[in-house]
């Protein structure tokens, strides 16, 4: 009976903390994990000297202080669920004007930029600087209909 109430107690423990979801920390996780290890060593060492339940308690409560302590100093990772990822090898704006400059073809650098998933959002400054420098209106057309994520 003691082994399922410590099991009850421990689980219930877990659940309860973990659950805070909004936090921008990881103490919730930090004190589920820390109350369930203490509590743990504390059945250990509880049944060893005949109290079993007074050690779960009393090691569940000092391992969910001590893993929420450490926990409050991690952050969580921001989780942008609602995105697709950045493209890691972007194409800069300056490397699309070194291409003209070398002569690579318009359709050239247009399946570039699509191959890499590369998304702009030209402002006027930007669309007068690729300009200036002798980038086709054709991939200055592809580049404004990429349009990155807001």
């Amino acid at each position: 009976m003691n082994k399922i109430l410590n099991l009850f107690f421990i689980a219930s423990l877990v659940i309860i903390i973990s659950s805070c979801a909004e936090n921008q920390t990881r103490i919730g996780e930090g004190a589920g994990i820390g109350g369930g290890l203490g509590a743990l060593a504390g059945g250990i060492i509880g049944h060893q000297t005949h109290s079993t339940v007074a050690g779960v308690l009393i090691g569940g409560a000092a391992g969910a202080a001590t893993g929420a302590l450490v926990g409050s100093q991690i952050p969580k990772q921001p989780q942008y669920t609602n995105y697709p990822p950045v493209p890691i090898n972007q194409i800069s704006m300056d490397q699309i004007v070194q291409w003209t400059r070398q002569g690579t073809p318009s359709e050239e650098i247009i399946s570039r930029i699509r191959s890499t998933s590369s998304r702009y959002s030209l402002t006027a400054e930007d669309i007068d600087y690729l300009e200036r420098h002798g980038v086709s209106q054709r991939v200055i057309d592809f580049m404004s209909a990429t349009k990155t994520r807001p």
